[in-house]
């Protein structure tokens, strides 16, 4: 059965951080971009930059939407979980969750829209017939999906973290 929402961890770097000992916001997604493209690679076997080169297209960021949910610091293990909640023919959204190491805690969510080009024409198209099979086949669905609805999605996800740790309690 395939994955539909891999997840590895990763240790906050000293060098990514602001002063106060805070993740720098800017990093948060570098660390969502670097678990992604390592996501595809180890759970599906789907390697960007050889796909680039075989078909001559890859994607570019159009929009990004995060929410900094609660701050991460120096040296603390999150949890990066992406999962594909949106793809048509020319585009597509993965969305990133940063847990702490045990998933209790959301610090950040992410939704990065990335189109479809072609690299050397420099213009969108559309994403190949079993290319986009595969999109399908990963989707996670999130009903009414709207890019604007991200605090409400940050709302329902930390209402479900809060229903999950009311289970352990009991």
């Amino acid at each position: 059965m395939i994955t539909k929402e891999p997840e590895s961890k990763v240790r906050i770097q000293f060098e990514h951080c602001d002063p106060f000992g805070h993740l720098n916001n800017m990093q948060y997604l570098s660390y969502i971009m670097t678990a992604r493209t390592n996501h595809l690679r180890d759970f599906y076997q789907f390697d960007l930059f050889d796909h680039a080169k075989t078909t001559g297209n890859n994607w570019v960021v159009s929009r990004t939407r995060i929410n900094y949910a609660s701050p991460i610091k120096f040296n603390e293990v999150a949890t990066i979980q992406t999962r594909l909640v949106y793809v048509d023919e020319r585009k597509l959204i993965p969305e990133a969750i940063v847990y702490n190491s045990d998933k209790t805690k959301i610090h950040a969510v992410a939704w990065i829209e990335f189109t479809y080009f072609q690299v050397l024409r420099a213009r969108p198209t559309r994403h190949e017939s079993d290319l986009f099979s595969f999109l399908k086949s990963i989707e996670y669905r999130i009903d009414d999906f709207n890019f604007d609805g991200l605090d409400e999605r940050v709302k329902s996800l930390s209402k479900m973290l809060a229903r999950r740790a009311d289970m352990v309690e009991v």
